[in-house]
């Protein structure tokens, strides 16, 4: 919002300089591709709000539509040994959805708490990942560049390191 990301907001108690606008968006696919139950190494958030934490997240969601509001007291007295429900979703949505969100509206719906622990994009547009479709576009595999930071490689007879030409290979001249 106005060039900053809202989690910069959050994180300094700087409230929204107006509230969130909503905007429709479509879910075009929702699979959940694996059931982790409790068979996972992620735990249940250690960190507490201090009081100032605790102020400037209200601060900040004080430009929220509806009003949002935190609070910080576990639901229950003892925290569970039994580390918390987890399971893998994949979605297929509109530009300018915000997938963190629908995670947590869902757990919202189903009388729960829930956030993402990892995210990936598998696709932008008609890069993707893993190119399946008619018109889609591979994207430089992240260890290309891994591999390049460790050892940029010969140049070849026309000028290029190996990490160029897979990069050259996937542009796509407009």
């Amino acid at each position: 919002m106005d060039g900053m990301a809202l989690y910069d907001y959050a994180r300094k108690g700087i409230p929204l300089p107006r509230p969130i606008e909503k905007r429709k968006v479509t879910v075009h696919e929702l699979e959940l591709v694996e059931w982790l139950g409790n068979d996972h190494a992620f735990k249940h958030p250690e960190k507490k709000f201090s009081k100032e934490e605790q102020e400037a997240m209200e601060a900040a969601l004080k430009g929220v539509d509806g009003g949002a509001s935190i609070k910080d007291e576990p639901e229950q007295e003892e925290p569970s040994e039994k580390p918390p429900t987890a399971f893998v979703l994949r979605m297929k949505v509109s530009g300018g959805t915000y997938v963190r969100c629908i995670v947590h509206d869902l757990a919202h719906a189903l009388g729960s708490a829930g956030h993402v622990v990892t995210l990936q994009r598998s696709r932008q547009g008609r890069f993707a990942l893993e190119p399946k479709e008619e018109g889609d576009r591979a994207c430089v595999p992240w260890e290309v560049f891994q591999a390049a930071l460790t050892d940029e490689g010969a140049v070849d007879d026309e000028g290029h390191k190996e990490w160029e030409r897979e990069v050259l290979s996937k542009l796509e001249i407009v």
